[in-house]
């Protein structure tokens, strides 16, 4: 009998020993999001976040040293997301890491920019995870949007309100929904960095 009675307690124990871990764990990650959400209204770009680099950490994101993150900033997973150097997010930026997405040095991204990797197949609705590669220096407008399975190459400027769902080559400008190639650019050695 005394010993059902130690079990019982030992696994209640356990049990509500989880349950607080689980409390605070809910609570911290709150706890970082609201103030790196804070730090992000006042810090300037080049200037180093703190607590959204404690945020990204937490969350397992693989990123450069410094990097730029607006307010509004919200991510599914984390652990699939690779951000390079100097990258920069606007406001109110979205990223589905259901698969990986990785994204090259000196990416600038305006507001509102939204990135989804995975998608369903039409016919049976199976969950598809292609993943998203985005290359070295792209510049994207206001509001776009980048879906499972596309990749965007070096050099690169993506126009506001474009949806990219496949390739644009490198050395390109490319607008519209979705994304087309309009032009080919030629970029010097010598670019403006927000560092």
């Amino acid at each position: 009998m005394v010993i059902a009675i130690y079990s019982y307690l030992k696994v209640t124990l356990r049990y509500y020993l989880e349950l607080i871990k689980s409390f605070f764990y809910k609570l911290n990650k709150k706890i970082l999001f609201a103030l790196a959400e804070n730090e992000a209204i006042v810090v300037k770009p080049g200037e180093k976040a703190l607590w959204r680099t404690l945020q990204l950490n937490s969350l397992q994101v693989i990123h450069g040293e410094k990097f730029y993150i607006g307010y509004g900033f919200w991510i599914s997973n984390g652990k699939n997301l690779i951000l390079g150097n100097r990258c920069s997010l606007g406001e109110f930026a979205r990223i589905m890491d259901h698969s990986p997405i990785q994204i090259g040095d000196d990416f600038i991204a305006a507001t509102g920019l939204q990135i989804n990797s995975g998608t369903h197949d039409p016919e049976t609705m199976e969950p598809i995870l292609p993943g998203i590669k985005i290359g070295h220096r792209v510049w994207c407008g206001a509001n776009v949007t980048i879906v499972a399975g596309a990749s965007i190459g070096d050099d690169v400027v993506i126009g506001a309100c474009s949806l990219v769902r496949s390739h644009i080559p490198s050395g390109s400008i490319a607008v519209g929904v979705p994304a087309k190639v309009i032009r080919s650019i030629s970029r010097s050695d010598k670019l403006w960095t927000w560092i």
